[in-house]
């Protein structure tokens, strides 16, 4: 166990050096180019914030191999699962969500709503943030409440190994719907709009509990990575 949990302790602090080095560069860039579109996005990327979730995210780390979890970069999973079939499904529901916002034009509503040219960060901010932001939600939602709640179970009920598949997806239902429910609100307009919005975010974060499972929580990121490309960086440069 002593070597896994280090090999994701090493995975978690390059992921969590590349959020120092965003930082770093919008501080050095902040003069000369737009950064984010609202106070929101700007605190996550505070160095309070960062530190914040550095000591969280080490005590999940910890408790993912407790509860039995893969370690967040498993090498025994095949390359195709940590990496190409997220970064497929990634541009797929990335597709997805674009095809939405055609057909409903929410994000020009919320837009006009906020007072905003967008709610895409402007480029070429967006390429270094928006991967930074997909660390940061896969760690609030996903890597402490997946872990924290199966800890809970596993104090109750007792399991050596991976944790049962119904105890898994029990809490995994709830960690997806932590963005789809938080974010509904602010999708305007028709009513039916909120609710395919909201289908297609649920999918996302579903899809993204079935890869950390599948293998390791660094594919979930993987994945949300590779969903920002299409849907806040390319859609951003072209709706």
């Amino acid at each position: 166990m002593e070597a896994s949990v280090g090999r994701s302790y090493r995975a978690g602090l390059v992921l969590f050096g590349y959020l120092v080095f965003v930082k770093v560069l919008l501080l050095v860039a902040s003069a000369a180019s737009p950064g984010f579109r609202s106070p929101t996005q700007a605190g996550v990327f505070a160095w309070w914030f960062l530190g914040a979730l550095l000591l969280a995210g080490a005590a999940a780390i910890w408790l993912n191999h407790w509860v039995g979890l893969l370690p967040l970069w498993a090498s025994t999973v095949p390359l195709r699962d940590r990496l190409g079939w997220p970064i497929l499904l990634g541009l797929v529901l990335g597709a997805i969500s674009i095809g939405i916002d055609v057909a409903t034009g929410w994000t020009k509503l919320s837009a006009a709503k906020m007072g905003i040219p967008s709610i895409h960060i402007p480029w070429p901010n967006s390429l270094l943030i928006y991967p930074g932001g997909a660390i940061i939600v896969d760690v609030l939602y996903y890597l402490i409440p997946i872990p924290l709640l199966l800890g809970g179970l596993k104090l109750f009920r007792w399991w050596s190994g991976a944790p049962p598949a119904a105890a898994f997806w029990a809490v995994g239902a709830i960690a997806a719907a932590i963005e789809p429910v938080t974010q509904m609100s602010s999708v305007p307009g028709h009513p039916l709009a909120r609710w395919v919005e909201f289908g297609q975010d649920y999918l996302l974060n579903l899809v993204q509990v079935w890869s950390y499972r599948r293998a390791g929580w660094v594919s979930a990121v993987v994945l949300r990575v590779a969903f920002y490309l299409v849907w806040h960086v390319l859609w951003g440069l072209l709706g």
